[in-house]
């Protein structure tokens, strides 16, 4: 069975869930195809409920992981260049606040090393990856790295081998684990007594103030605030001791737990409370005109890359990121609206997007042709990249911005 409808929510068991948003039918993000494997691709509804007990944001359609998460893994985080030098900081971070020297860190999720390559000089490391081609460049960063999904069996034999870990993180992962119960059963084996388990997620505050609504896609079950978090982390006798917010992914929140001790915890976690409260995170009424949000959105950019098409204009797009994938289909684009997309990521070059089915090419293509418009669907790098092509801007082409509003720049 590779898609499973759930009936109940994954942090606190309710039922009381309510559908906010409705994408359509999509493939897996990160499911690149090609001409001869075009007619295997298989859709799977995307679509977002609210939990009226603690108010998690999710997706009750679950995909299974094979389907999502195959051998050959389209996502090296060090293909880009503002995440490492976010996750070089975050591993400053941790090593002033909670490291002494050969201390143990593990990371769920590690990719391809992107945060533990910055502890290995002075502290023990360990990564945990499923995809195994993506492990492996861990690895010839010196980075100790088991292939795998992370499981309370896993977290006892890493406690045999290696004994307990001081910092625990799960990065971009922990909002795409259907069984979070596991997760936090695993980390409260292998955590030391004074150890934290830090986590970075996409943050619903930022995705609703922003209409990120393309950052829903089926490997993002949930979208986390701080309150169905301190729902969560209760439950297992731990508790949400400090949280920020990081610019990294168009808004993300980094949570910082721990084994219960009723010691004081940090004043940010309050006062994010709050602002969610106020934002009306923690009601059903906010939601109310999320999905016309979206509509309006993606028919501003239907009628503005159909129009320009009509007048025989050329429209690529820029950057094929997962959330690109989900707007390009939410949009019903094909190659017809876009010649094709750019992207670094040597794995996507000669491939097609999932479900739009538009080639993607090389950025070396840029440095012959210009297109008149290219659609960002890489938009949360949007200054970096506005700098960095600067050349092909001067040349004439103009970049669609499609979040949080459509705009011509």
């Amino acid at each position: 069975m590779s898609h499973v409808h759930k009936t109940t929510c994954r942090v606190c068991k309710g039922t009381d869930l309510t559908r906010i948003l409705s994408l359509g039918e999509h493939p897996p993000v990160d499911n690149f195809t090609d001409a001869e494997h075009i007619k295997d691709e298989k859709r799977y509804p995307l679509e977002v409920y609210f939990c009226g007990t603690c108010n998690l944001v999710q997706l009750l359609d679950v995909v299974a992981e094979e389907e999502l998460f195959h051998g050959d893994y389209a996502y090296f985080s060090s293909a880009s260049k503002p995440l490492v030098d976010h996750f070089r900081s975050y591993a400053d971070d941790l090593k002033k606040e909670q490291l002494t020297e050969g201390d143990l860190v593990v990371d769920i999720g590690s990719n391809d090393g992107i945060l533990l390559q910055n502890f290995v000089e002075k502290y023990r490391v360990l990564g945990i990856e499923p995809s195994a081609n993506v492990a492996e460049e861990a690895r010839k960063k010196g980075v100790e790295t088991l292939d795998g999904f992370f499981t309370v069996e896993m977290a006892r034999q890493i406690v045999a081998s290696h004994g307990k870990a001081k910092v625990i993180s799960a990065n971009n992962v922990f909002a795409h684990i259907d069984n979070v119960d596991e997760i936090i059963l695993g980390v409260k084996e292998l955590l030391a007594d004074d150890g934290v388990f830090v986590t970075e997620s996409h943050y619903l505050l930022d995705l609703v103030e922003h209409m990120e609504f393309d950052t829903v896609y089926h490997e993002h079950l949930c979208y986390y605030s701080v309150k169905p978090l301190q729902h969560l982390f209760a439950r297992f006798d731990m508790e949400v001791c400090d949280v920020r917010r990081v610019t990294v992914h168009g808004g993300s929140i980094r949570v910082y737990a721990r084994r219960k001790t009723g010691e004081q915890v940090t004043e940010s976690v309050q006062a994010l409370l709050l602002l969610e409260e106020q934002a009306g995170l923690h009601s059903l009424a906010r939601f109310a005109d999320f999905q016309n949000e979206a509509e309006a959105i993606k028919d501003k950019l239907v009628s503005l890359v159909r129009g320009f098409r009509k007048e025989g204009k050329v429209v690529t797009a820029y950057g094929a990121p997962a959330k690109g994938n989900t707007l390009l289909n939410f949009c019903g684009f094909t190659a017809e609206d876009i010649a094709y997309v750019t992207d670094t990521t040597p794995y996507k070059v000669g491939k097609l997007t999932p479900g739009s089915h538009i080639p993607v090419r090389s950025p070396d293509i840029l440095k012959t042709e210009t297109p008149d418009y290219l659609l960002l669907l890489a938009w949360n790098y949007r200054d970096f990249i506005l700098t960095k092509e600067q050349e092909l801007r001067d040349r004439g082409a103009k970049f669609i911005i499609p979040i949080p509003n459509v705009e011509i720049v």
